[in-house]
């Protein structure tokens, strides 16, 4: 009994399924029968569309791989960038001879314009001493570069020291006189003269004053009357006596000159107290700054000239 129970069991299982595969099979051609096939010319453009790559825009076009260059080309380009170089360093040559120009000019307008004005302060100004005139009594190198002097004024300048010097020499002439106090020994006394000294003191510095402006003329005043005051011998302030003598070394038995130059003058800065001041050479020829009194030294005192 339960044998026949299970197989009738089986066999209605086997027949549901049996049912249930036709159905689906069934259900599957009405649906396939019911939906009309698709074109295949529609979906042609789809499909080529998809296959078809576009092309890269411009702007990836750098991606690609450079094809290297040939030996010439790269020649050429480099030739190219030597030009653009050379193009360059010419411009900026003529753009910095226009600037040397420039400076130039400005250099010529402040030489111009700003002539007898000092960087230095008047501090320092005043430390400065320069020799206003050289042993010719011309103008000096150092004076000439330091007031900025041109051609006609440093002519104006020789012209004004040169004729100051001739006059105080005659003053002196007019002055001097000659003592023998023993056999081979002269002596010349030169007396002051301050009052003819400082008239020509007086014309002398309107020269200057006119020649050189008020400023410069102020600096001349503080860097080389010292100076001026010493080429002059103190525009006839001073007492000056000159002492020659011929002597024998003992030594060598030679003749030798002894010289020596005193000059007595009134101190500046106390009224009642006199400035010394004296030198004493022994010398084997005449120093130049004597020549100036040749007319007053005996034969054993100009023996020893230069040119004897």
């Amino acid at each position: 009994m339960r044998e026949r129970d299970f197989i009738r069991k089986h066999v209605a299982a086997l027949a549901a399924v049996s049912t249930l595969v036709g159905v689906a099979v069934l259900v599957s051609w009405w649906r396939s029968s019911a939906v009309p096939e698709p074109d295949a010319s529609a979906f042609r453009p789809a499909a080529v569309a998809a296959a078809v790559v576009p092309p890269a825009s411009p702007a990836k076009a750098t991606a690609v791989p450079a094809v290297p260059r040939s030996p010439s080309l790269a020649n050429s380009a480099k030739t190219e960038t030597e030009r653009e170089l050379e193009k360059k360093a010419f411009r900026l040559e003529m753009e910095n001879a226009k600037l040397r120009g420039r400076l130039d000019d400005m250099l010529n307008w402040i030489l111009d314009n700003v002539r007898g004005t000092f960087p230095l302060p008047d501090r320092q100004m005043a430390n400065l001493r320069v020799v206003p005139v050289d042993t010719n009594m011309e103008v000096s190198a150092d004076l000439a570069e330091v007031l900025r002097l041109d051609d006609a004024e440093i002519d104006r300048l020789d012209n004004a020291f040169i004729g100051t010097r001739a006059v105080l020499r005659e003053l002196e002439t007019e002055k001097i006189s000659v003592d023998q106090p023993a056999e081979k020994q002269v002596v010349l006394s030169i007396p002051p003269y301050a009052e003819e000294g400082q008239f020509v003191r007086e014309e002398l510095y309107a020269e200057l004053k006119q020649t050189l402006g008020p400023a410069r003329f102020d600096r001349f005043r503080q860097i080389a009357e010292a100076g001026l005051e010493e080429k002059f011998e103190h525009f006839g302030e001073v007492d000056r006596t000159l002492e020659f003598e011929e002597v024998t070394d003992a030594a060598s038995g030679e003749a030798q000159l002894f010289v020596r130059d005193e000059r007595v003058l009134p101190s500046k800065d106390d009224p009642l107290r006199v400035d010394v001041a004296a030198s004493e050479r022994l010398v084997t020829e005449l120093p130049d700054e004597y020549y100036a009194y040749w007319n007053w030294l005996p034969d054993y005192v100009t023996r020893f000239a230069r040119n004897n």
